[in-house]
Parts: structure tokens; sequence; C-alpha cells
């Protein structure tokens, strides 16, 4: 009889339970980023913490090994993308130097594969450049779907810091576009699979909430946005619901909302000449009018309304929300979530005889012209009746298409993947996880709750995530023998004085080690052995480790 001595690795890997291989699903070789993102879900620090070469290799090997001692499979326990690892949580994996050894060890050692989602890498760095040209090469079978994300809150992007450009971030999209494109073609283009995802910033309005009735209709106001009820009625708004997802993980409502006319006017007033006005359609100020269906929902921070909360059938998205000051809640206020960019392409295609669905593969560049011009047509009629959401378009909205635009000639794409529903994906507003909290002034009182119906159906109690159960990560934690901000490690990992990786369950629905509808904590395990290095964010950029770096 012989007995298997194992590594330090293993005999610390042995008290983790079968599940945390099971059901890994974040194996993560690095935490922190440096685009240091406004609207970080993840409350990634500043500094990096990441596996070395040698770290990685070990901590793969022995993961592996204690996986085959067990007659487990990494990852394959998980309902959603079953034997698929992903690489990221709190960092930008496009700047991992050693993602292509990453690549080998998923494909070779761990027999997994892999999904990447980045803001891209910096093309004047040779050493990322060279790397992700042999994944390319090399390594694309691992591949199970690339996503790079257009936010307006990378450094890149913003270009206001020393050393950035917003013309050096589009050059460095357009090449990490170019590099990825054989891959991208190859695994095909879609949301889950290959594809460009826009998340917008969002347009707040902090403004006292009018919820009042005139002239026997009830009438809440807020901001240039004024919802009357069609028919007369002293009744409260009966609240909705989501009853379940339908086949496509659609929200299916209890009820189709209440009729109301929404009049759109900086000058408009709540007040009974105006509602007579409003419905009669002699409004004489500038505006417009819209109906819609309005809905009361409630969160965690009290009851909010929602107009239109949901696609229109012809593929356009417009929900207007209002919040009420509540007790959690201290401001009352407005998000319009109307999707400018998605309603412009949509309505081109419409003009060229196209249903919103159908390729266009006849697009040219004057076509992604058309669309800008549309965009900048649509803030310049908004000037009459909502300063605001001209200004955001002006602002936000037209600079992210404009971008996306440029790096995809730039490329070399053909114009039809500007207008492709599969490649070009239009996801709206940013959502209240992490750091983007601070980005809704108030209206969002508690970090990670839903505040939309969209956002409901993605992560919260309705949504998929729900009956998926608990998952796994692991990850370097950060190492320090000097006190650090938080700033710098990171709200999601705690701070240890020698290198150190995590182990811990964590909820899917906002991928914390507690479970959110019952607030029980998760397991966590720690284990000591693994090579890991510190990069400064002042090294990090200074190795031009993100895009726009100049």
């Amino acid at each position: 009889m012989t007995t298997e001595t194992l590594s330090p690795l293993r005999e610390q890997l042995a008290t983790v339970p079968d599940d945390a291989l099971t059901r890994l699903q974040y194996l993560a070789p690095e935490v922190g980023c440096v685009n240091r993102c406004a609207m970080c879900s993840q409350f990634a620090g500043s500094d990096l913490w990441r596996f070395t070469r040698r770290g990685l290799t070990d901590l793969a090997h022995a993961l592996a090994d204690e996986a085959a001692a067990r007659g487990l499979r990494i990852g394959e326990g998980r309902i959603h993308r079953p034997g698929v690892v992903f690489p990221y949580l709190d960092n930008d994996i496009g700047s991992y130097p050693h993602l292509d050894l990453y690549a080998a060890l998923a494909r070779d050692v761990l027999g997994v594969k892999m999904r990447m989602s980045t803001v891209g890498f910096s093309s004047r760095s040779a050493e990322l450049t060279a790397m992700h040209e042999r994944l390319v090469a090399d390594y694309g079978d691992v591949f199970d779907g690339i996503r790079f994300s257009l936010t307006p809150y990378a450094a890149g992007f913003i270009g206001k810091a020393p050393g950035t450009s917003r013309d050096q971030y589009t050059d460095d999209l357009a090449h990490a576009l170019a590099t990825y494109r054989p891959l991208l073609d190859r695994i095909g283009h879609g949301a889950a699979t290959a594809a460009v995802e826009m998340r917008f910033a969002p347009l707040v309005g902090i403004a006292e909430l009018t919820d009042t009735h005139l002239e026997g209709h009830h009438v809440l106001a807020c901001g240039p946005h004024l919802l009357i009820a069609q028919q007369p009625g002293t009744s409260p708004l009966p609240y909705t619901a989501i009853e379940h997802l339908d086949e496509r993980r659609q929200p299916v409502l209890d009820q189709p909302g209440t009729r109301y006319l929404h009049v759109v006017s900086d000058r408009a007033t709540p007040s009974p000449s105006t509602v007579r006005d409003a419905l009669h359609g002699v409004l004489a100020v500038p505006h417009t009018a819209t109906a819609v269906r309005l809905h009361r929902f409630r969160n965690a921070d009290g009851d909010y309304f929602s107009a239109d909360p949901d696609f229109h059938p012809d593929g356009r998205f417009t929900a207007l929300n209002l919040y009420p000051a509540s007790d959690q809640r201290k401001v009352s206020g407005y998000t319009d979530t109307t999707r400018h960019f998605l309603g412009a392409l949509l309505a081109h295609k419409a003009d060229r005889g196209l249903g919103r669905r159908d390729p266009f593969p006849d697009a040219t560049a004057a076509d992604i012209d058309a669309v800008l011009a549309a965009l900048r047509a649509r803030a310049h009629h908004l000037d009459d009746v909502d300063k605001a959401a001209a200004a955001h378009l002006r602002g936000q909205i037209l600079p992210m298409a404009s971008v996306h635009a440029r790096a995809l000639l730039k490329a070399g794409y053909p114009p039809a993947t500007f207008f492709s529903r599969d490649f070009t994906v239009d996801t709206g507003q940013i959502v209240n996880q992490g750091r983007a909290q601070q980005l809704f002034r108030g209206l969002a009182a508690t970090n990670g709750e839903p505040m939309t119906l969209r956002e409901e159906r993605g992560f919260g109690q309705a949504s998929l995530s729900t009956i998926r159960g608990p998952i796994w990560r692991i990850t370097p934690l950060p190492h320090t023998t000097v006190p650090l901000p938080r700033g710098a490690t990171g709200r999601k990992n705690p701070a240890t004085g020698r290198p150190t990786v995590l182990i811990e369950e964590m909820d899917p629905c906002h991928l914390a080690p507690v479970m959110r509808a019952t607030g029980c904590g998760l397991r966590r395990f720690t284990l000591t052995g693994v090579e890991i290095e510190h990069v400064p964010q002042a090294q990090a950029r200074t190795d031009l480790g993100f895009p726009g770096a100049r």
C-alpha cells in the first residue's frame, strides 16, 4: 500500500467542501483595477494584487489534483455556464499580463473554458499586445465568450487624468477589436458570446415629487415630467409584481398597468388648467405628450412609480421612474432610462425597411453618420422641452456612440456591426451596484437594491440568479505590512499581512458572501503558500496597464 504525500497546498485544499470546486465560478487571478470606474459594481481597489506565473501555475495544479482525487470536475455543478470559469470580478482581466498562461492552464490542467469581460488594453504596451495576440492565435478554443465593455467611466474614456486621452482610448479599443476579430467571428456574435456591451451614465433628476389629484385625475409631477391619469378616480394605484420570467427570461407582470398621459415640459406646472389642457391636447407650452402604462412598484427603499417599465413591442425602451422620498430614501426625484442610442438605431433601420431584429448587411459609414446626426437632432428637439435630457444626450450618449463608431471603423469592422443587435448591445443605464450607488444621488438608499423592473429581472428576487444557488470564487487577497486605505484594497477583499488566497461562497444575486434573502453568512477559507505580487496603481499606470494611457 502506498500513501500519497500531499503538497502544502493540497493539504489546505483538503479542508474545503466539494462545492467549492464544482460550483466555482470566479477564478480571478487578480484583484484591483487601474481604471477605477465610478460605477464599478464590485468596489474594485486601485492597487493590484495578482498571481505571478508561478503562483498561478501552482494553484491551478493543486486545484486540478484535488478535484481529480475527489472524482469531481471544476465548475460542473452550476446551472449558469457549467464548466466555465470567469477570471474577473473586481479586476479588469484584459490587463493581466499572464492571461495566456491562465488560458493554457484552464484548458490543459483544469479542463474548463473561460469567459472574458474587459474594457480593453493599451495598444502601447508591447507586452500586453503580444500576449493578446498569442491568446487569439493559440487559445481560441478555451474561450466561451468575450465581452468588451464600453462605459463613460473608464479612466481612458474620461481622458482628464494626466497621461490619458479619449482619442488614445478609442485607438486602444479599435486595436483590441481588431486583434480579437478572428476569434469573435469564430465564436459567433451575440450578447452571451461575443459583443460590445454599452452601459450609459444615468439621467438622474433630484426634485420634489408632487402626488396629488387635480380635476379628479391622479397626477404625479417631478422635474419636467408630468403624469396624468387618463381616467378620473381616487383609488390608489395598485402595486405591480413580477409573476414569473417567461421562456425568453423576460418579466411577466401581474397586471398591465394603468393608462396615464406622460407630458414632458420644462414649463408645465401641475395645475388644474394644465391637466385640462393636456388631456384635451391643447397645452400651449412646448411639450411632448405620450400615452403610457404606469405601474407602482416597491423595493427596500420604499415605493416608486414606473411608466412603461419594459421594452415596447417595436424594441424601443423609454422607461421613466419616479421615486418619492421615504424613511430610507431621503430625497425624491426621477431617472429617465430612455435608450436613445437604441432608439436611433431602430429608427434608422425602420427607415431602410428593416425590422428591429433584421441584420443590415448593406450598411455604410453614411448610415452610421445618419444615426449620430439623428441623436444630435433629438438633442436639439429636447432643448425646448427637457434641457436636462438634451444635455445628457450631448454629454453622455453621443460621445459613447461616437467612440464605438470610430473604434469599429478603425478596426476594419463592416458598418453592419454598428447596427447588429448581436454585436452592438445597448444595455441602458448603469445599475445600482457597488460604487454606482453614489451616481443616483440619494435615490438608491440601499446598495445593490434593484431600483427598476429591469434590475429586478437582472439581479433581484425574481431573477434567474435566485434559483442558481450559491457560487464560489477563488482570488488573491491584498497583503501589506503597512495600513492601506480601503480605496486601495477594494471593499470585497480583507487585507492580510502575508500572501493569501481567498476561497469564498457567494450569493449570485449580489456577489457577496452573505445570502441576501436571509442575511446568513456563507463559508470562507484561505490558503497560503501561493506567490502573489503587489503592483501599486502608480506602477500599473507607468506600465500602461489600461486603455487610454499615453
